[in-house]
């Protein structure tokens, strides 16, 4: 092929893509940027640019009331409490925090690791809470941790925690010894535990049990989780632990369990 022929050849390849992209941009700007409501041919107009919006002015620490020599903690020992707050503590134990420890210790007669006249004011660790619509008063009591919940004028056992239990419960089983799966607590008896602590009557199926020493060393103890929806512990009205002397190991009330007042 000559030179000649070659340069023909490169013209016309070109003049074809030439022509090859300008009927794509006027088929788009027919079909792709006009709605289907408007003529083809119309000239296409492009509205104008709306005017940027005025953000609001950032907020100054002007407008944060000033605090003086004030620090807003959640966590307060009982060495921390004032004179005016230790007095209203004393005062409240004696009229409203041991009436419902005294209350809670009935319906869990029995299954306790403490006697109810162990909770003293002199127990008292710290104070949980920055509102005084609610707060929590945690007692340690031989190691074991209670919590009394004071919200919204009503007062209630709220959470306990054995340590030198409740530890076992996030070490591996012993493989030398199978695992104990009769729980040390019966589920109707669980249920009687519920309905005087709470005043609500829970269907057996609302009781799930697992015995404690398939998934960890606890053998012989008890995981109980009560109500709400079985995959969702954020739900439950109660998350329970027993130990293998039927003695509660852990427990907590959930907050949608309503008080029995």
């Amino acid at each position: 092929m000559t030179t000649t022929a070659k340069n023909l050849i490169r013209v016309l390849v070109a003049g074809i893509l030439a022509a090859a992209i300008l009927l794509y941009v006027r088929w788009h700007r027919e079909f792709v940027l006009h709605s289907p409501d408007t003529p083809l041919g119309t000239p296409m107009t492009v509205p104008p640019l709306a005017p940027p919006q005025q953000l609001p002015p950032h907020p100054t620490t002007s407008a944060i009331p000033p605090t003086t020599n004030r620090t807003f903690r959640v966590r307060h020992k009982a060495s921390e409490l004032t004179a005016d707050e230790k007095s209203a503590f004393l005062q409240n134990f004696e009229q409203r925090y041991k009436p419902a420890i005294d209350k809670w210790f009935k319906a869990f007669s029995g299954h306790v690791p403490f006697a109810p006249d162990k909770v003293t004011p002199d127990q008292l660790a710290e104070r949980i809470g920055t509102n005084p619509s609610y707060n929590e008063y945690v007692f340690v009591i031989d190691g074991i941790t209670l919590g009394v919940q004071d919200s919204k004028g009503v007062a209630q056992v709220h959470y306990l925690n054995a340590p030198h239990q409740t530890q076992k419960l996030a070490t591996l089983p012993d493989q030398n010894q199978p695992p104990a799966l009769a729980p040390p607590v019966a589920k109707e008896e669980i249920a009687q535990m519920l309905l005087a602590e709470s005043g609500t009557a829970f269907a057996p199926q609302e009781i799930r049990i697992t015995p404690s020493g398939v998934s960890g060393s606890l053998n012989g103890g008890a995981l109980v989780s009560v109500g709400g929806d079985a995959e969702n512990g954020a739900s439950w009205n109660y998350d329970l632990a027993f130990a293998p002397d039927g003695k509660l190991a852990y427990y907590l009330k959930g907050n949608g369990t309503p008080p029995r007042k």
